[in-house]
């Protein structure tokens, strides 16, 4: 039996620019996080929710996990889906990221099956896509590390690792019109995704 891959959509953040919870955020009779999983289930043999609270979206589906480090940011969501993953490679993504592109997650799994690198991540210029990324069950004591002494940047805490960036010539190639990095932060955000999204 091969190595099961597994997806987490993280689910806390505050929200603060859109002034309500983006998590909880419906496309129809659905949330948007479903529909970003069930996509995400045509490439993964899991796809798990980590929140704040493992009832917050009461009878889903899915299996959602506490987050082990509250009000750490997306570095403690990292460790909390590291340490639950069954997989040695997990990717990672945020819940206001609608526009799921799986051919270009296919082709970043790639490189996971080499084993030698610690994070396949994507470039967006000269910026990086730590929510976009693949990352090894080996970083956990990094992430513990960069939470223990208070550096919750993903940048400085994986900075001496192996990593694997894909250019943007490569997202370039495969990104679709939405844009596959877009964020949902403000209110008039969510006009670009009803009507275009489903």
């Amino acid at each position: 039996m091969g190595e099961k891959n597994t997806a987490v959509i993280l689910c806390g953040g505050k929200s603060s620019r859109m002034g309500f919870d983006k998590s909880k955020i419906e496309i129809g009779d659905k949330l948007l996080i479903e529909i970003t999983a069930e996509k995400l289930e045509k490439l993964f043999d899991e796809v798990i929710f980590i929140a704040e609270n493992k009832y917050k979206f009461g009878n889903i589906k899915y299996t959602v996990i506490e987050d082990l480090k509250k009000d750490y940011g997306p570095a403690g969501g990292i460790l909390t889906g590291l340490e639950y993953s069954s997989s040695p490679y997990t990717f990672f993504i945020a819940c206001d990221m609608p526009f799921i592109n799986l051919e270009y997650i296919k082709y970043m799994m790639n490189f996971t099956k080499e084993k030698k690198f610690h994070v396949i991540m994507a470039q967006k210029g000269k910026n990086i896509e730590p929510l976009y990324s693949f990352y090894s069950k080996e970083l956990i004591p990094y992430f513990k590390h960069g939470i223990d002494t208070g550096n919750l940047s993903i940048r400085k805490i994986i900075k001496d690792t192996n990593i694997k960036y894909i250019p943007e010539s490569i997202r370039e190639k495969y990104d679709n019109s939405l844009g596959m990095f877009t964020n949902l932060n403000y209110k008039i955000d969510l006009k670009n995704i009803y009507g275009k999204y489903i």
